[in-house]
Formats: C-alpha cells, sequence, structure tokens
C-alpha cells in the first residue's frame, strides 16, 4: 500500500479517500445519489461558502484561491492543502484555478416554488450546459423566483453548468427532471400564466403585458419546443432579429443564441414591472 503523507504534507496520492469520495462526483449518477456536486474556482467557490462540505486547495495556490480558502476556514469549512496534480484530477475544466469544494446541492421543491412564484424560467429540454450555465445567471440577475428543467434536459450540476452559473446555482431554486404535464397542471391550478418564447412567432416579446404571475418557456436549442409544451402555452413571443442593408455583405443571423434570448425577455419583464410598480406610487 502507498505511504500517507507526512503530517500536514499536501495531499499528493489519487487514492486518499476524501480524493476518492470527490473525484466520484465527476459521475452524475454520484451526484444524483449523494447530493452533492463539485465547484470550481475562487469566485464559484466563494459563491456556494453556505453550501461547502470541503474544500481541495492547491499548493502552492494562486492567491485569489489562497484568499478564498481562508474564508472557508473562518466559516469552518475543512480546507485540504493538494498538489497541483491532484487538484487537476478533481477539475472539469482545463485550466484548474487552484481550488475545489464539494457542496451540497439546495434544496428545491417545484410545488414550494410554484406557491410563492411571481416569475419563473421554464426550460423544456434544453441541451447545452453553457447555456443553461449562463441563464441561471441571468435568472438570477432578473430577480426570478427560480429555474424549472423538464425532463430530458442537461443536469443542472454538470460542471460546465457551474461554472457558467458563475454561483447563481446556489442562489435560486433549480428544479429539474420535472414531467411536462405536472408543471402544466401545477401551473394552472396556481394561476400561473405559462408564455412560450419561440422564434417563429408573430408576437414581438414586448408587446404584451408580463405583470400578472408568468412562467416564462424556453425550448430546446435545434428542436424548439416540445409539442406538449407548445399546445400548453397561452402565448408566444418572439425577439425579432433585425436585417440592415449593409453594402458589400448579405444575410444576417439565422437566430439568436437562448441565453441571450431568454436575458433580453427576463428583463422586460423587469422594466414592465418596474414601471407598473413606479405608477402605482403615483
Amino acid at each position: 500500500m502507498p505511504s500517507a503523507e507526512p503530517a500536514g504534507a499536501p495531499v499528493s496520492r489519487l487514492n486518499h479517500p476524501a480524493i476518492q469520495a470527490a473525484r466520484q462526483l465527476r459521475r452524475r449518477i454520484r451526484r444524483v445519489q449523494s447530493g452533492h456536486l463539485l465547484v470550481e474556482g475562487p469566485h464559484a467557490v466563494a459563491e456556494a461558502i453556505g453550501h461547502l462540505e470541503q474544500v481541495f486547495l492547491a499548493h502552492p495556490a494562486p492567491a485569489r484561491a489562497s484568499e478564498v480558502a481562508e474564508l472557508c476556514r473562518l466559516a469552518d469549512v475543512p480546507v485540504v492543502d493538494v498538489q497541483p496534480h491532484v487538484l487537476a484530477a478533481l477539475a472539469d475544466a482545463e485550466t484548474p484555478q487552484g481550488v475545489v469544494g464539494m457542496a451540497r446541492r439546495p434544496p428545491a421543491d417545484l410545488a414550494e416554488l410554484l406557491d410563492s412564484a411571481t416569475l419563473l424560467v421554464v426550460l423544456d429540454r434544453v441541451a447545452d450546459p453553457g447555456n443553461l450555465g449562463a441563464i441561471l445567471r441571468c435568472a438570477d440577475a432578473a430577480g426570478a423566483d427560480g429555474v424549472v428543467l423538464t425532463a430530458g434536459s442537461v443536469d443542472p450540476t454538470n460542471g460546465k453548468v457551474v461554472r457558467a452559473s458563475a454561483g447563481s446555482l446556489f442562489h435560486l431554486p433549480v428544479v429539474d427532471g420535472v414531467r411536462v404535464a405536472d408543471l402544466i397542471s401545477a401551473c394552472r391550478a396556481r394561476d400561473i400564466t405559462l408564455i412560450a418564447a419561440a422564434p417563429d412567432a408573430g408576437q414581438r416579446y414586448d408587446q404584451l403585458s408580463y405583470t400578472s404571475p408568468t412562467a416564462i418557456v424556453f425550448g430546446n436549442e435545434a428542436h424548439g419546443l416540445s409539442t406538449e409544451m407548445a399546445s400548453a402555452t397561452e402565448f408566444t413571443v418572439s425577439v425579432p432579429i433585425q436585417q440592415p442593408v449593409r453594402s458589400g455583405f448579405q444575410g444576417h443571423a439565422e437566430s439568436l443564441n437562448l441565453a441571450v434570448t431568454t436575458g433580453i425577455v427576463l428583463f422586460e419583464i423587469v422594466r414592465q414591472r418596474q414601471h407598473a410598480g413606479a405608477d402605482g406610487d403615483r
């Protein structure tokens, strides 16, 4: 058997029990079974500090990673010093940033979320982890109550999602694996209006009122909304693409990135609600 590191020395063995347990979280099945996930980089670790159970710090570490590790120690989160190759085995990113955390996934319940929600983001079979992470960040910034992922969507604890969310995964409820029929029924029971965003809709996104409780629905990047979801939405809106005439150039962008579209629609909802609130104060 390999000998243990001297007391106080950075962990160098990949078969160290703490390292083995953390490495297993690279697999989705273990994340689902354990309710834990890995968080990479100083910013993400700092944002998840209230959910962390253990932190692994490269030795030597970049200054920002060391600062965040010290914040974790002050919050009574155990910090394990590891050799750089050990941290690289834990990290999903090609260039690790010196620190990786093992965190509990925040609990989220669909019924509890819907009972108090006035603005939800619903993602119907969204597949790209970078898109999902960016959408979580947009939803967080727009003050949405939570994000709901229908069954068949990308795993929100995927490493790319966690990194792209920039900590927002820990800021708002995210419920995944939801059956479309269950979501539709639950929204109707609570008078939450389902509004879909689709590129071919005739109504512009800024021509509809969103002042009542709303679930804004976005579909798969390549295939759009499922038939079941599309038939249940009460309104469908689009973000029109401009077609300027440029001398020497032809054509225009075929579509907007899903995360960009989400941000545009969400902040139109924010604008309307702020304006309605200001009018009510007069």
